[in-house]
């Protein structure tokens, strides 16, 4: 009887019409059949169209070990994939995160050409060894642990004798005699599956016969500058995309370029620009109409701030609504506009032309009283000559509202001796009513100021920090952005050449005066309290996606 009913399901959803009629032909069949029944089948029915190696066959072999069925967009993605492989070419895939980019294409379309061919080597390739390993632990698990794996390719096994660890996963036919499996490999040095940074000894030599999926290589520690990005590109083109097999001048290795946008030079638009790729770029809404089919209003609010997001004040239509949406969508903005529009919207230019957003305090409320802080980027001259090609010495001060934000009052920039930012640092805490506390950096020559200054003036106010080696623009744009972006600190509207100068340096980033705002950055570490931000809970108000059973609903529209 399961193999009939098997075929019945299988019936269902090829001679259905419409997805309405699948779902009541369904409901039917649950009055007479237990669900656990139907699910089981269903879940068999799935574990054989998975052993197709298609496009259909993918997307059952997803469905088979997500639990449930892939997105619209994954859909299209595979057709496209396919059809880029067929034509002997890779595919470059720029999504915005939280689409599934890496578990679809990472680790279930590995997992599935593993199943199908294990005699060839997979390759996946990361900015690093630990982000390459989790990727492919994840794959390893799904081999070993995955009670669907078994129910669909129960031969297909780890060779735990020849190696099963970060170092290399190896796999073996179990319907073979293992004598017959291990001459098969004879010639096959290479394990099935193994994963490893940029610049790792792991992926060195290997020949990735399956598949070379290289996977966010752009990260913060390689391409912040232009020569770290360019060096990061020189190693995936030169190095890494070499090793993909060729036969007929066509690519026989299915080979992916999958991340986010950091440059019009980097690695993904270089491998797209190349010829010898397909590629989509993903964002995760797109401008819409009024009255357009599926187009939602965003009014760009955040409801815990009160902040006005007016770039994303529109008509838009969302790729993903069920999992990713409006709220979903407003909370990944107010962590700032440049990783917003880099990492969600995959667009670049606009992240680059963003500047740093900030909102106006009335200086005429700022209340004397309240507690008060500073930051300090130090920068100093031999004497009191000025000296173009010198760095400015940089205070900011800071004011913590009733409401719990850091409101910038004034400040300090300008080039100095020794001895005259000496006296600023002592200055400031007399300067208040109620001073708490001053952050000062100590990297580089601050290090050696700071021990001169403090065992002359050991009750001073203030306490030293070091970068930890990140860089001004990346502290800046990263982590400071957000706390304006999102109304955590303001900044007074008062006339002064500080905050003039200031104003003007959070319009002009990445460019203009890194010193000021580094001073800024400083006084916010002064308040840690305050740049604790909001969480905004995923899909609060959200209709829930129903199924039935587990994958079951949507798979007229998957399988047909």
């Amino acid at each position: 009887m399961n193999n009939n009913f098997i075929q019945l399901l299988s019936d269902i959803v090829s001679t259905s019409k419409t997805e309405e009629e699948y779902n009541a032909r369904l409901d039917e069949l649950y009055k007479i059949l237990p669900r656990s029944v139907v699910d089981d089948a269903y879940k068999t029915s799935l574990a054989s169209q998975a052993q197709k190696f298609t496009v259909d066959g993918f997307l059952a072999h997803y469905e088979l070990l997500a639990d449930i069925a892939p997105p619209r967009h994954i859909q299209r993605q595979a057709g496209k994939i396919f059809k880029a492989h067929e034509n002997g070419r890779g595919f470059v895939l720029k999504a915005f995160r939280g689409s599934w980019k890496t578990t679809t294409w990472g680790v279930i379309f590995v997992s599935f050409v593993i199943a199908h061919a294990p005699l060839l080597t997979n390759v996946i390739v990361s900015a690093n060894d630990d982000s390459a390993e989790k990727i492919s632990k994840a794959i390893a698990a799904i081999i070993k642990t995955h009670p669907e794996w078994k129910r669909a390719y129960p031969a297909i096994v780890p060779d735990e004798e020849r190696g099963w660890s970060a170092e290399g996963f190896f796999v073996k036919d179990a319907s073979i005699p293992y004598p017959q499996w291990a001459a098969k490999r004879a010639t096959i040095i290479d394990p099935t599956l193994v994963g490893g940074g940029l610049e790792s000894t792991r992926i060195n030599g290997k020949h990735p016969t399956g598949v070379l999926y290289c996977d966010d290589f752009h990260d913060i520690n390689n391409s912040t500058s232009d020569k770290e990005r360019a060096q990061a590109v020189k190693r995936m083109t030169s190095v890494v995309l070499k090793t993909a097999i060729r036969e007929n001048d066509k690519l026989t290795t299915w080979v992916f370029g999958v991340g986010v946008p950091w440059a019009d030079d980097d690695g993904y638009n270089v491998m797209a620009n190349s010829g010898q790729y397909d590629s989509e770029v993903l964002p995760a809404m797109r401008k819409a109409i009024e009255g357009e089919e599926g187009a939602v209003f965003i009014d760009g609010r955040n409801r815990v701030t009160g902040a006005i997001y007016e770039d994303i004040v529109g008509w838009w239509v969302i790729e993903w609504a069920e999992k990713f949406g409006i709220e979903s969508i407003i909370s990944e903005r107010s962590l700032g506009k440049f990783e917003f529009w880099q990492m969600i919207m995959m667009d670049i230019h606009t992240a680059k032309t963003a500047g740093l957003r900030y909102y106006s305090y009335p200086h005429e409320q700022i209340d004397p009283t309240w507690l008060r802080g500073g930051g300090c980027d130090f920068a100093t001259l031999k004497d009191k000559r000025p000296d173009p090609g010198r760095d400015m010495f940089s205070i900011a001060y800071g004011a913590k509202t009733p409401r719990n934000q850091l409101v910038i009052v004034d400040g300090i920039i300008e080039q100095c001796t020794q001895a005259q930012a000496e006296e600023y640092l002592n200055g400031s805490h007399s300067k208040f009513i109620n001073w708490r506390t001053g952050i000062f950096e100590g990297d580089g020559a601050g290090e050696q100021f700071w021990l001169f200054f403090i065992q002359r003036n050991p009750k001073a106010k203030w306490r030293m920090e070091k970068t930890g080696g990140t860089a001004k623009r990346y502290r800046q744009e990263k982590e400071m952005g957000p706390w304006f972006d999102n109304a955590t600190v303001l900044v007074s509207d008062a006339d002064t050449p500080y905050l003039n100068a200031f104003r003007k340096a959070m319009d002009d980033f990445p460019d203009g005066n890194n010193d000021i705002r580094d001073g800024a950055y400083w006084l916010c570490r002064a308040f840690p309290e305050i740049l604790i931000m909001p969480v905004i809970k995923e899909g609060e108000g959200l209709p829930q996606t129903q199924r039935k059973p587990a994958g079951l609903a949507s798979a007229w529209s998957n399988l047909r």
